[in-house]
Order: structure tokens, then C-alpha cells, then sequence
């Protein structure tokens, strides 16, 4: 079946970053022994933590 996950699978996210970029994520990666996807995950999880501490839900605000 095209266009759905089998089931019990993540879906597939993709995007298409500059060739540089790709190429210097795939040499660091590499010479970590990590594959691709899981650095990318890790740097989203970072950045979604970030964002969070920067823009904390209304409720956590002092004050509210």
C-alpha cells in the first residue's frame, strides 16, 4: 500500500537540505558511528526543548 506506514512503523518525515549541509551531517555522523536519522532526531529533540524553555505553555508563565 503506497502512502501509508506499515503499522508499528514511524511515519516518514523528509526534507531536503543544502547539499554542504548534508554532506558535513553525513561526515560528522559517520565518524561517530551514528546514522543519519538518529543525529537528526537528536538536534529536533535539542531544538523543540529550546523552543520550550524560550516559549513555555501559558500555564507554567508566572502569573497565570
Amino acid at each position: 500500500m503506497v502512502g501509508r506506514p506499515a503499522t508499528g512503523k514511524t511515519p516518514v518525515v523528509s526534507f531536503r537540505p543544502p547539499v554542504a549541509l548534508r554532506e558535513e551531517l553525513d561526515a560528522l555522523a559517520e565518524a561517530e558511528g551514528r546514522g543519519r536519522s538518529d543525529v537528526l532526531i537528536e538536534a529536533v529533540h535539542d531544538w523543540v526543548r529550546k523552543k520550550r524553555r524560550e516559549h513555555p505553555p501559558e500555564s507554567s508563565k508566572p502569573g497565570a
